[in-house]
């Protein structure tokens, strides 16, 4: 079962060196507190006594009991949970049952080529983090050329399935190259290139993971294409992008409905 989609950051000294070197930045200790890793609970054993948690996604707590996220984690036959304070391996964190999920009411998992309006929110048991998720009220429009953090939980087919959450440092601008080479491209998205020319490519788990810009959170890791083994060479050219982002500023009513428990749809 393929989750989609996320991050394999590789990592780098400086512009010049160790551009190869594959594993990302390790975010510090709290330094994303708000920061969740989704998980598919499965039962091993018709007892209920064998239990294994499988990470699929990540997210990010805005509240002690919204998850902001993408709609395309979500299957409706599977049972999830969020883990949070996690910071592998001096802590393996806390685990909190989901209660319901809503999905964008035009998010269209048929259109998997566009999926526009990948958003969705999981309502959770209390999130006891440090710190909550800034949601960004800037109109994402005017944010090409700006820095943003990329988190996530992601791992290449190569790695080690626990890890810290890493970090991408980048740039937003308008999926230039997506919108000549393939039909991904559309208004409400936009692309993150690396700094310095610094290879990237996305992997299974950092979907639906913030886009975090100083004003707070703008999106959610949202589509990339290939595979993640390390032993391929990556394609890549100068202002190539690392991931997709949905944006999330045109969503915000939503967001705050669901929320505040209005008009839901």
């Amino acid at each position: 079962m393929e989750f989609t989609f996320s991050l394999v950051i590789l990592k780098f000294v400086s512009c010049e060196a160790a551009l190869r070197i594959i594993g990302g930045r390790d975010a510090l200790n709290n330094e994303f507190p708000y920061a969740i890793r989704l998980e598919v609970k499965i039962i091993k054993n018709d007892d209920n006594k064998s239990i294994a948690y499988v990470k699929t996604c990540s997210g990010a707590a805005v509240s002690s009991k919204w998850i902001l996220t993408a709609a395309h984690c979500y299957r409706q036959e599977l049972e999830y949970v969020a883990r949070y304070n996690w910071y592998f391996p001096n802590n393996i964190g806390e685990i909190s049952p989901i209660l319901k999920v809503y999905i964008h009411p035009q998010y269209n998992e048929e259109r998997i080529g566009l999926r526009q309006n990948d958003v969705a929110l999981f309502l959770s048991q209390n999130l006891l983090v440090s710190q909550f998720g800034k949601i960004s009220a800037v109109d994402y429009k005017g944010l090409v050329g700006h820095k943003v953090n990329i988190i996530g939980f992601g791992i290449t087919n190569s790695t080690m399935p626990d890890q810290p959450l890493q970090v991408l440092d980048g740039m937003l601008n308008n999926c230039l190259e997506m919108e000549k080479e393939t039909s991904l491209y559309n208004a409400k998205m936009m692309c993150v290139v690396p700094f310095c020319g610094v290879k990237a490519k996305a992997c299974p788990g950092d979907s639906g993971g913030p886009v975090i810009h100083s004003s707070g959170i703008i999106g959610v890791n949202s589509l990339t294409s290939g595979h993640c083994h390390e032993s391929q060479n990556i394609i890549y050219h100068p202002g190539a992008s690392a991931v997709i982002i949905s944006m999330i500023s045109h969503e915000l009513e939503w967001i705050s409905n669901v929320i505040s428990n209005k008009d839901i749809h």
